[in-house]
């Protein structure tokens, strides 16, 4: 098959287009035929060699966690899959024509969904769930989702609905209207010192970006509550018990 193999750490230039060896599902595997991976910041910390001490490639080695595509192949012990399913997942090595995955971790593909736009969601939606999983949130508390118009807050703000919460969308002064798409309770602009002054205390919050408005928003975390942050280089993020 072809693939995009690194030889070496380093930039963009480390990344060949050649012949790789066809993957071969074992028990419990499914090759996927990959129609899209998308591009998320774990994979170019790979490539560059900044996480290689807890996540290293093996050279030479491909990259890629985000896949989408069709089940070419389902191997010893697999149920529920058929050749032909389009499905997606997080999983490794996805820059490449043809992947094993894991059938406990593969969901088919919602019908209307496009394969390219399916391979933009399992990073971003696992991450923003992950993060307000983390707060742990009820049903009838409040929390307040920072940088909620990008697709990890938009999937912690989708999560916090999901729980019963009610779901604050803490973004940027240019991004208030869009931000009224997310499906939010309320909007705030984390640049008005008067907004974020005038909020309740919060059951929690789950900041998807950092920064000083971390600083700002953790004095209106009533006591008990929890602040989550989100890590560049973590799947679950750290977080602040108070």
């Amino acid at each position: 098959m072809k693939a995009i193999v690194v030889h070496q750490y380093g930039g963009p230039e480390v990344l060949k287009f050649e012949e790789y060896p066809d993957p071969v599902p074992g028990p419990g595997g499914v090759l996927v035929r990959v129609a899209a991976a998308s591009v998320n910041p774990i994979d170019y910390e790979r490539r560059a060699g900044l996480t290689k001490d807890f996540y290293p490639i093996k050279f030479p080695g491909l990259i890629g966690v985000d896949i989408a595509g069709t089940v070419v192949k389902n191997g010893p012990g697999v149920e529920g899959l058929s050749v032909g399913d389009q499905v997606f997942a997080m999983a490794d090595n996805t820059y490449a024509e043809l992947c094993v995955v894991k059938a406990a971790v593969l969901a088919k593909v919602p019908r209307g969904l496009d394969l390219i736009q399916a391979a933009a969601l399992p990073l971003v939606t696992t991450t923003g769930n992950q993060l307000l999983s983390a707060t742990g949130i009820k049903a009838g508390q409040t929390v307040m989702v920072v940088g909620a118009i990008g697709s990890v807050g938009r999937s912690a703000v989708f999560t916090a609905k999901e729980r019963g919460a009610t779901a604050i969308a803490g973004v940027l002064k240019r991004q208030m209207d869009e931000a009224k798409t997310v499906g939010a309770d309320q909007v705030v602009a984390t640049e008005d010192d008067a907004a974020i002054a005038n909020l309740p205390l919060l059951d929690a919050v789950a900041d998807a970006v950092g920064g000083r408005t971390a600083e700002k928003l953790i004095a209106k975390v009533k006591a008990g509550g929890c602040m989550r942050r989100l890590s560049r280089y973590r799947r679950t993020p750290p977080g602040t018990h108070l």
